[in-house]
């Protein structure tokens, strides 16, 4: 009994793993995603559609803080280019570049470091989108990451492009500090 009480656990463990992003040294992405509903204590959770937002999400403009490991951050998304044009990019067919510009002080702590291709994602109409390196113009990839080495009292500028499928339009735009998504904040 004990031997099947375990099996039953491993297939399920096992099942439930798979998911995620990767890409290739093409530059092609390719991303599979899972949804389910989970029960809990309140009743049964709905999965969340490609293109929601929150219902705390702040306006672009607005300064939202963010604790981040032993920083404190006050973020800014200043700006949304929906469609970037003369990027020099090397795009899928069926896509077009956006970017976000933004703002991070470090209010206080310790000096935050960490990168804007992993903290800033944005949210479209159909779903996630991934991070593109731009050549030129306003969205260009900085040599060295805004992101990095943000001491107490500074405030780093930048921005992050990203592909969006050709049909799809920006809805959001998320900060995740270090990657990950606890502590994360969002605008519309």
């Amino acid at each position: 009994m004990r031997r099947l009480l375990l099996a039953v656990v491993a297939v399920a463990a096992l099942a439930g793993c798979g998911g995620g992003s990767g890409s290739s040294s093409s530059g092609a992405v390719t991303t599979s995603a899972t949804t389910t509903n989970t029960t809990t204590r309140a009743g049964p959770r709905k999965p969340r559609r490609p293109g929601r937002l929150p219902a705390h999400a702040a306006p672009v403009g607005r300064t939202q803080r963010v604790r981040a490991g032993s920083s404190t951050l006050s973020v800014t998304v200043t700006r949304v280019y929906g469609s970037l044009t003369g990027t020099g990019a090397s795009l899928l067919p069926g896509t077009h570049a956006a970017g976000v510009q933004l703002m991070i002080h470090d209010d206080g702590g310790a000096t935050y470091d960490s990168t804007a291709s992993g903290d800033v994602s944005v949210i479209t109409s159909s779903g996630m989108a991934a991070p593109l390196f731009i050549k030129q113009g306003v969205c260009q990839t900085q040599l060295t990451d805004f992101e990095s080495l943000i001491g107490v009292g500074e405030t780093h500028a930048g921005c992050v492009a990203f592909a969006i499928p050709g049909a799809a339009r920006v809805v959001g735009v998320r900060f995740s500090p270090h990657s990950r998504a606890p502590g994360s904040v969002t605008w519309r």
